[in-house]
C-alpha cells in the first residue's frame, strides 16, 4: 500500500543521486480525499455489473436523493415494501450506512415459500455534523434521514454592500 502513498523528492546537497524520496506533508487528509475517491470509483463501477446490480442486492437499488439545507442534510431512499423495523441505520465517522434486509417466510399445502431482500448504500457525509441529532422516518415507501448541521458548519450569508 506504500506505493500507492503520495512522495515528493526532498534534494539535499550531500547526495550525488538528485536526493531522498519523503512522504508528503498533508498525508491523512489527502489519504482520505484519496479513499473517497476510489469508494465513489468502485461504488459507479460496482452498479453496472450484472451480478445483481452491484452492492444493491437482488437486482434492487436505492432511488437516493440528498438535499443540501442551510442546517441540516435531508437523504432520502425510495425502499417501497420495507416496514420501519426492516432498516439499520449507521454512522461510522462521516459515513453514512443505510442497510435494509426483508425475510418473508410462507407455509402452505406442503411447501414452503422463503423471499429475502437486502439492500445496502453507502455515502460520505462533510464534516461538520451532529451524529447525536440524526432523525430517520419511514412513510409510503420513502426512507427520510434527517442529518443536522452543528453551529459551525451552517452556512452564514454575507451581505454585500454598495462602495
Amino acid at each position: 500500500m506504500t506505493s500507492l502513498l503520495p512522495w515528493s523528492r526532498k534534494h539535499t546537497e550531500a547526495s550525488g543521486n538528485g536526493g531522498t524520496l519523503t512522504p508528503a506533508r498533508n498525508l491523512p487528509s489527502l489519504m482520505r480525499r484519496m479513499q473517497n475517491e476510489f469508494d465513489e470509483l468502485f461504488e459507479r463501477f460496482a452498479q453496472d455489473l450484472p451480478m445483481g446490480r452491484g452492492l444493491g442486492g437482488n437486482g434492487w437499488r436505492w432511488g437516493l436523493d440528498v438535499e443540501d439545507r442551510d442546517d441540516s442534510m435531508v437523504v432520502r431512499a425510495e425502499a417501497p415494501g420495507f416496514e420501519a423495523g426492516d432498516f439499520d441505520i449507521q454512522v461510522s465517522e462521516n459515513r453514512l450506512t443505510l442497510r435494509a434486509c426483508h425475510k418473508k417466510e410462507a407455509k402452505g399445502k406442503g411447501s414452503e415459500y422463503r423471499e429475502e431482500r437486502e439492500c445496502y448504500e453507502s455515502m460520505w457525509l462533510p464534516e461538520g455534523i451532529d451524529k447525536d441529532k440524526i432523525d430517520a422516518r419511514y412513510h409510503s415507501g420513502v426512507l427520510t434521514v434527517t442529518i443536522p448541521k452543528t453551529a459551525a458548519a451552517k452556512a452564514k450569508r454575507i451581505s454585500v454592500k454598495a462602495s
